[in-house]
Order: structure tokens, then C-alpha cells, then sequence
């Protein structure tokens, strides 16, 4: 269990637990014959707070020593323009199916056409 505290813009405490918190996005750690290409990356969480209230933050991670990992919270819009970001990516780094369906469990319907 790792447990973090992050601050709202109003400085209230969220309490997340990224090992237990819903993953959206996990980022490709490092697949094979990719070399060092996906040695860092970002994955996106949400975290349902005791309130009700749903928090989204993003988890940045890096194989590399000394880098250090960080965390921060962001908007459901902030959430939702990451998603969209990784749904264009190619694999590995591409949305999969069942990462797409957490999505639209969270309310974000990403392939939604609005053209």
C-alpha cells in the first residue's frame, strides 16, 4: 500500500493510494526490443475521495536512478485531454480496449464522435 497526500487548489488533503486507486492509463515500462524508449512515463489514476468526490491524478515514473517519481492532481478535463493524447498514440503506448472501457465507466466516452 502506497499511500500519498496531494492538496486541491482550495488546499484540501486527497489521500491516494496509487496501489489500490482505479488506473486509467498505464504507460509502457520498457517493452521488448524497444532499447530505452519507455523508461519513463506517465499514468493516469482516478481516486474516489470519502466525500464522493472523484480526484483524477497523474503518476510520473522513471527506471532511470536518482529521477524522482511525482505526482499531481489534475482536472476531469485535464484527465480527459490526456486520454484523447494517448487514444492517437500507436503500440505500445496505445490505449488498450479495457483501459478504454475504465475510461467510459469514469465518464469519459472517448470515442465518441463530435466532429
Amino acid at each position: 500500500m502506497v499511500k500519498k497526500v496531494l492538496r486541491t487548489q482550495d488546499k484540501k488533503r486527497v489521500v491516494i493510494d496509487f496501489s489500490t486507486d482505479t488506473k486509467l492509463y498505464d504507460s509502457p515500462m520498457n517493452p521488448p526490443n524497444t532499447g530505452t524508449r519507455f523508461t519513463t512515463g506517465i499514468d493516469l489514476h482516478a481516486h474516489k475521495a470519502r466525500s464522493g468526490n472523484m480526484y483524477f491524478y497523474t503518476h510520473s515514473w522513471s527506471m532511470w536512478q536518482g529521477d524522482q517519481e511525482e505526482f499531481k492532481l489534475i482536472t476531469k478535463d485535464q484527465a480527459e485531454e490526456f486520454l484523447l493524447d494517448k487514444m492517437a498514440l500507436s503500440y505500445p503506448a496505445e490505449m488498450t480496449t479495457e483501459e478504454i472501457e475504465k475510461a467510459k465507466e469514469y465518464g469519459f466516452d472517448l470515442l465518441i464522435e463530435d466532429a
